[in-house]
């Protein structure tokens, strides 16, 4: 695999690299508008592991349903080609963490505004289903004051299976949940705690957990043991409800959101933080939950595309009592960059390159549609062109393609009623599992029985459909008996997918499409490729005799069969009928033998 990156990867010309980690380097590019994007490209060695891209590539998918103007959502990935990429908004400014160790703990009404700016970004994010895993300073942009979630957790999907092998932990201790570190159940809580993890580090200069050996951090945090006594007073009590170290007595996202609302840093006793008791044990309610083998909190190695430079720490200057409404904070001014950008093992932002434009929110959910739906809508039109080809083909040899169209029938049935459960448990339970194959392969069997006998009813009304085409050519537009015959057998192959009961291999098609043509550039090769193999097939049968091996032409049967009925035209359909069977080596499912 080419370690090379081109000028441009898809519609995306890149400008030049900002960064590099450990999962792949990241660039800043230019899409087909002409707005700025951050194109991050695997390394080989990461692309190279195919399970882990095929997982990678349903996370992606996911977390494309994120709407938050406090999150740098995906807009764009491609994951089955030589180079993957993965493309996010690119954010001009600091990250959090470079704020603090350059300027020193935020401000109380700052902090206000990073928590609920932060809480706001994770009910997003929860309700979508999506775990993040990755809450840190490092990966929180501040871009005009407010907090901007970049880097979702999704490094933990690369090697996940060597890593489980070797027994290798890799990730931030300082922020993580002490479930993960654990390697236990996952749930949106853990987000919860890495959360307030962020909002201390804000708020103080240092992680909650201390500093240290990397067992010493870890087992700070498995005990609970946050100093919170570092803390502002008025702080404190969130910080608590968060840090908990059982998952289950934490807030949900929302319920720590509406905690954030209530801050007051004029109010300083500890007591006058609403306290609620720890939630019971919830009821399951289809929220996600990982599995502990994929408990991975960060293979991506944050890189750092800047070093600010550093200045004195400002003088604290005590704030007038606050007015009845916060007033907005002065406009941010990036720090200096630095010449060069350095790898460290720290997750930071973006350089702000010479006239950047401003970050713009993205648009709500009604004004801007999903691509998910764009690719399925393409996907269903280039099966639409195939079907069209496999009719003219049909018409063109009726008795083979036919046959041919038949077992295609029963192929994508099978298909579907495999593959298409197994898409709807990964959906349920948000991932693969070991499982899967072993279900894939006990279910065949009943699958290809299934698919035969939905076939075996569904076959009669395809013929059905034929007849009435060949009645209406033959009569209603005096056509002759072959080529009426012909258009009747590509009715018959077209009935087989358009009538009713025909979903199944339609959707089969259709999942096996979206799957391949992933981006508008593989959708149009595809639409035109496929589009000019129909127009070709469609121009054959117009022009073209038709082939009728390895049966005779109908003309021919019927005068014979003609000329040895004797009981009229039930006769004559039953020694048709008989007479095909036998010619294609299927005598022995005549019942007229």
């Amino acid at each position: 695999m080419s370690t090379q990156v081109p000028e441009r990867l898809g519609p995306y010309r890149l400008v030049r690299k900002i960064g590099e980690g450990g999962m792949g380097v990241v660039h800043l590019g230019m899409d087909g508008d002409g707005s700025q994007v951050a194109v991050k490209v695997l390394h080989p060695h990461v692309a190279a592991d195919l399970k882990a891209r095929d997982r990678l590539t349903r996370e992606v998918e996911t977390m494309r349903r994120v709407r938050s103007s406090h999150v740098a959502e995906v807009l764009d990935a491609e994951l089955a080609g030589g180079q993957p990429y993965v493309v996010t908004r690119f954010a001009p400014g600091r990250t959090l963490e470079d704020t603090v160790l350059a300027d020193g703990a935020l401000r109380d009404y700052d902090l206000v505004r990073l928590a609920r700016g932060l809480c706001q970004a994770l009910v997003a994010i929860h309700a979508a289903d999506v775990i993040h895993r990755d809450f840190k300073p490092s990966n929180v942009m501040l871009v005009d004051g407010e907090p901007l979630v970049i880097d979702f957790g999704i490094a933990h999907l690369v090697n996940a299976t060597r890593l489980t092998q070797t027994g290798m932990f890799v990730g931030t201790p300082g922020y993580l949940a002490p479930e993960i570190i654990r390697d236990s159940e996952i749930t949106q809580a853990a987000d919860v705690h890495a959360l307030a993890s962020t909002v201390f580090f804000a708020a103080t200069g240092v992680p909650p957990f201390g500093t240290g050996t990397f067992e010493a951090v870890c087992f700070n945090i498995m005990e609970g043991r946050a100093q919170l006594d570092k803390a502002p007073l008025w702080l404190r009590g969130w910080l608590s409800r968060a840090l908990q170290v059982d998952a289950r007595s934490r807030p949900s996202a929302q319920e720590l959101l509406r905690m954030a609302r209530v801050l007051d840093p004029t109010k300083t006793a500890f007591h006058e933080i609403p306290t609620m008791p720890p939630k019971p044990k919830p009821k399951p309610t289809g929220t996600r939950v990982l599995s502990g083998r994929d408990a991975y909190s960060d293979l991506l190695p944050p890189v750092d595309y800047a070093q600010p430079a550093r200045k004195e720490k400002p003088a604290r200057k005590e704030k007038p009592p606050p007015a009845p409404r916060m007033q907005p904070p002065p406009p941010y001014i990036p720090a200096p960059v630095a010449a060069q950008p350095r790898t460290d093992q720290r997750v930071a932002g973006y350089p702000t390159p010479p006239q950047v434009r401003p970050y713009t929110p993205p648009p709500a959910p009604q004004t801007r549609p999903g691509e998910r739906k764009r690719f399925v809508v393409g996907s269903q039109f280039v099966g639409l062109l195939l079907l069209v080809a496999l009719t003219a083909l049909t018409v063109m040899v009726p008795v083979a393609v036919g046959a041919t169209a038949i077992a295609l029938a029963v192929v994508l049935r099978v298909g579907e009623y495999l593959f298409g459960e197994m898409v709807n448990r990964r959906r349920t339970r948000g991932g693969g599992s070991s499982a899967d194959p072993l279900l894939a392969i006990v279910g065949t069997p009943w699958a290809l029985v299934k698919a035969a006998l939905v076939t075996l009813v569904h076959v009669p009304l395809a013929l059905a459909f034929g007849a009435i085409v060949w009645g209406v050519l033959r009569w209603g537009g005096g056509m002759g008996i072959n080529a009426a015959a012909a258009y009747a057998a590509g009715a018959f192959t077209l009935g087989l997918f358009v009538l009713p009961g025909g979903g199944a291999p339609r959707k089969a098609v259709t999942r096996s499409l979206t799957s391949v043509l992933r981006t508008p550039g593989a959708a149009l090769v595809a639409t035109v490729t496929v589009g000019t193999l129909a127009l070709f097939a469609v121009m054959f049968a117009l022009s073209q005799k038709t082939i009728w091996i390895p049966w005779e032409a109908p003309s021919k049967v019927i005068d014979r069969l003609t000329a040895q009925a004797q009981d009229g035209a039930l006769s004559l359909l039953s020694g048709l009928a008989d007479d095909l069977l036998k010619k294609t080596g299927l005598g022995f499912l005549s019942p007229w033998s």
